[in-house]
């Protein structure tokens, strides 16, 4: 409300650094009541349907305008094979990978954040997803990924001082995805970038669409 009243230049960049204050706190607020959630066991996963899709497109939403704003190319790729709709928790997906690419986008400054899904694994209706999310940031030693996934851990205490945080994201995330009867991991050479894996499994509820397209224009003359 007050930033839409007639301010000056200066008040309107107070008025930008308190709801940023605010927004981090909030981030920090939540982490801390989910892993509080945690630790009590009192933390649950909701079955419902819906599109993975949407998920990962509003899940990288997010983080375009800081992307935006350094100059870091954002880039989806999910399979054709994927299904269209599964059930599972659309929310804690949605936090898991918001997490991830959160952690991508602060630790780059120039180049590029991926995200890759694509199925490992189909069983009757029973479908395990991959997803990848790497970047080319300043990428982390052997030595740290071992605590990378332990609360209130991070790659080292300038880490700390420089970029923020609880350290609680990735933790919570490792939780969230066993919660999906999955596993998270990994790799990184420092100064060249980092890729964290994780898997989950669904039931799936809509396949995936067949490339129509392909079909019609199979063995055809386009001339």
């Amino acid at each position: 409300l007050l930033h839409r009243t007639n301010l000056t230049s200066e008040q309107r960049e107070y008025i930008k650094e308190a709801n940023l204050s605010a927004e981090i706190l909030s981030y920090l607020i939540n982490d801390i009541l989910d892993f509080s959630k945690i630790e009590a066991g009192k933390l649950t996963i909701e079955k419902k349907r819906f599109n993975i899709r949407t998920v990962i497109e509003g899940a990288a939403s997010v983080i375009v305008p800081k992307a935006n704003e350094k100059q870091i190319g954002i880039h989806m790729h999910v399979h054709p094979s994927v299904p269209e709709e599964i059930i599972g928790d659309p929310i804690r997906l949605r936090q898991v990978i918001n997490n991830l690419m959160s952690n991508a986008i602060k630790f780059t400054e120039k180049g590029e954040i991926n995200i890759d899904v694509q199925v490992k694994e189909l069983i009757d209706e029973r479908v395990k997803l991959e997803f990848v999310v790497w970047d080319t940031g300043i990428g982390i030693s052997e030595k740290a990924i071992a605590n990378l996934f332990k609360p209130f851990i991070q790659a080292d205490s300038s880490v700390t001082r420089k970029f923020g945080g609880t350290g609680l994201g990735l933790a919570i995330s490792r939780e969230l995805v066993k919660l999906m009867d999955g596993d998270i991991s990994a790799e990184s050479i420092l100064g060249q970038g980092s890729s964290v894996t994780f898997y989950i499994y669904a039931e799936v509820i809509k396949k995936a669409s067949e490339p129509k397209v392909r079909a019609e224009i199979e063995n055809k003359n386009i001339w």
